[in-house]
Order: C-alpha cells, then structure tokens, then sequence
C-alpha cells in the first residue's frame, strides 16, 4: 500500500517538477536507517498496519531512529474494515517527533479476508480508489507548499487535525498468541467502517 502510494504522489508531482521527481522505497525494519538522506526537498511517504487500533511498537522504534530534518510526510496506516483506533493520531505524532512535518494522513481499509482468498470476502484486497483520490489530494498540498525556492515566502501548512491519543504499547509487549486474542476481542468490539479516511 505505501509503496503504491509513493509512486502514484510521485508520479502526480512529477508532472509539477522540471527536475523530475525519483521515488525510493525502504523497509525501516529491515534496512539501516543511518543510510537515509533526508533534507527538505524530501517528501517522505511513512506508512504502517493497525494492530489492535496502534501501530507495531518494533516500526515506532525503528521510525524514531529517523531524523526527519522539516522534510513534509505524508503518513498513512492499513486497518481490516472496523475500527483503526489511535494509529493514525500516533503515527503522525511519531512522525512529528523525529522531525518530519506532516501534510497528509490517510487510513485505508485492506481486505485481509481477499487477501487469503476467502470467497466470504467481496470486498476488493486494498481501497485503491480512496488511495489514489488521497494521494492526488496530497500531492497538489505539496505542491502549493513548495511553490518557491524563498523559505521566508512557502506557505506556512496548518497542523493537520487527527482525532485520538497516544496509546500505551502493553500489547506489543505481550506474546503473539495473546495479541491474536486481543486482536480478535478487539475486532469483535470495534464498529465496521467500511470506508477509508484521509485529512489534509
């Protein structure tokens, strides 16, 4: 989902830039993040799944390890079609943390059913319509932003307005066949959404 993100607000933004723009997926828990030149022509795209309505407690520490140097980002979070609690508040507050300024965030509905091929499912395997409206969206804001080379003369972007709170990590701490559980109870208390959401 990130990595189609990525390409697609790429694309859009390079039909703005007569540089051209290059995109570069990386894995933050598989790769050395020593090794990421990031600088405020950057625009980094950070995305994460929902795992019982938080994000991975091994990917904020990993993403802490970032220095964002006032590059923009745009973070978004994949959830299975009910509740994707606090992840996007937290993730965007991470990205915040390590220096990023955010200008997007997004939650797209992933249809974990289609992705093991359940017929039970008709739901299509992630909402690209959503996605691609969003990453559209996300890369004109860009381009307002960045409109000059004058620091003093790029519009100031408003903080964007994510609801929630920053959740305590116990879960991530727990075993895998625990957090299953409380995955499980938490799908069966949480209201099916059904759509995605996005704020910029």
């Amino acid at each position: 989902m990130t990595e189609r993100l990525a390409r697609h607000i790429g694309a859009v933004l390079n039909t703005f830039s007569p540089l051209g723009v290059t995109v570069e997926c990386h894995d933050i828990l598989k790769e050395d993040i020593s090794s990421f030149v990031l600088d405020d022509e950057t625009v980094a795209v950070i995305g994460l799944p929902v795992h019982v309505g938080k994000i991975p407690l091994p990917a904020v520490h990993s993403l802490s390890g970032i220095d964002g140097k006032g590059a923009m980002a745009v973070t978004v979070v994949s959830y299975g079609g009910r509740s994707y609690g606090n992840a996007l508040f937290e993730l965007k507050q991470v990205a915040e943390d390590c220096g990023f300024r955010p200008v997007g965030a997004g939650a797209f509905m992933v249809s974990y059913m289609a992705a093991r091929g359940s017929s039970r499912m008709s739901a299509p395997l992630l909402d690209i319509e959503a996605m691609y409206d969003f990453g559209k969206a996300a890369a004109e804001k860009i381009k307002r932003l960045s409109g000059t080379e004058i620091e003093e003369l790029r519009i100031k972007p408003m903080p964007i307005e994510v609801a929630g709170r920053m959740p305590v990590h116990k879960i991530s701490r727990i075993s895998p066949t625990a957090a299953a559980v409380a995955q499980s109870i938490f799908n069966k208390l949480s209201v099916m959404r059904r759509k995605s959401e996005w704020f910029l």
